[in-house]
């Protein structure tokens, strides 16, 4: 018994005949009953009644549809793994990132997947807001979009990742009070870089900064964030950096409180509805895995009493160090 046999047999079946059945798999009706007939001396069964030109399945031949729809089927989802498998040793993927949900992040946390699978090349491009970057991933542009949400649409499949904090990062050397968060009505007083391109961002900031009756003071406009990390560590500024950000910034010497009341945003991956390629469902996969790791652990740490700061410092390290003995290449 091979396994074409056992597709002439179910095509017949499902078909209703073996005139219908070799059309349907583009073979001869006389190579198609020849097999049928090899099938059945190899069985020593007949499978059919013969009446006339027709053939109808007898009690043998009903026995064997579905242990032969479980062979064939198996040999399909086999075929498909091994296509996959083939598919993420090579090719790329498109992301797509905005100004709040930097490319920078984005690489970072991409790091594990690149480590597994070296020869996966990500393309990564930035677009203005969340509505150029939604309206590149339903075009096809970009497979998948790291954003913060909501999202101007409800045509894209969602993977929420966390909530990204944003923290009030200050020049080397600023005298803070270390009892306890920054109130944001003392921020009267104090300079601020924004950036140009983080709208949405800013908008969150504003609406928050407008609820405790603070009008900020704008010290400096910039294209992005780092030029913002730039401003503060050179003392002319302070900023609103993510928390990732905020933890390079404070390695530097910049000083980093949390303040009160804070400001997160949600964030997380969009794609179009439908199965992703192999490489793009891990990418997914991958990046949550980590941020989930590392969520958890600043958790964990926070619990047992570290501010959010530190946490996150001590929990990177960590990472970080378990990243260096980590083994590259798809683990067997």
């Amino acid at each position: 018994m091979d396994l074409r046999q056992l597709e002439y047999f179910l095509a017949i079946v499902e078909h209703g005949g073996v005139n219908r059945a070799a059309q349907h798999l583009h073979v001869a009706q006389a190579t198609l009953s020849q097999g049928i007939r090899q099938l059945e001396r190899e069985l020593k069964l007949s499978l059919f009644h013969r009446t006339g030109r027709n053939l109808v399945l007898n009690p043998a031949g009903q026995l064997l549809v579905e242990p032969a729809r479980r062979v064939l089927g198996d040999i399909v989802a086999a075929e498909d793994i091994m296509r996959g498998a083939r598919e993420m040793q090579v090719g790329s993927i498109t992301i797509g990132t905005m100004p709040e949900m930097s490319s920078e992040a984005v690489a970072a946390w991409s790091a594990s997947f690149t480590r597994l699978y070296p020869d996966i090349r990500i393309d990564l491009s930035e677009f203005p807001s969340a509505r150029e970057l939604c309206d590149e991933v339903l075009a096809g542009h970009c497979e998948l979009g790291f954003t913060t949400f909501p999202i101007p649409t409800d045509n894209l499949e969602r993977v929420e990742l966390g909530v990204q904090r944003l923290l009030l990062v200050m020049p080397p050397g600023t005298p803070t009070d270390t009892t306890g968060p920054f109130e944001l009505t003392r921020l009267r007083d104090v300079p601020l870089a924004v950036s140009n391109s983080a709208r949405r961002e800013n908008d969150i900031v504003t609406s928050i900064l407008r609820r405790e009756s603070v009008v900020p003071l704008i010290r400096a406009q910039v294209p992005n964030r780092h030029a913002q990390m730039t401003l503060v560590l050179n003392g002319a500024a302070s900023a609103f950096l993510p928390l990732r950000m905020a933890t390079a910034a404070h390695r530097l010497g910049a000083v980093v409180v949390e303040t009160s009341p804070g400001i997160r945003t949600p964030f997380g991956i969009v794609h179009r509805p439908g199965a992703l390629n192999p490489a793009a469902r891990s990418f997914v996969v991958q990046s949550h895995a980590d941020l989930a790791r590392r969520n958890a652990r600043i958790t964990e740490l926070q619990a047992a009493g570290a501010a959010l700061l530190d946490a996150a410092l001590t929990a990177d390290d960590e990472l970080d160090s378990r990243k260096h003995t980590m083994p590259k290449g798809p683990v067997d």
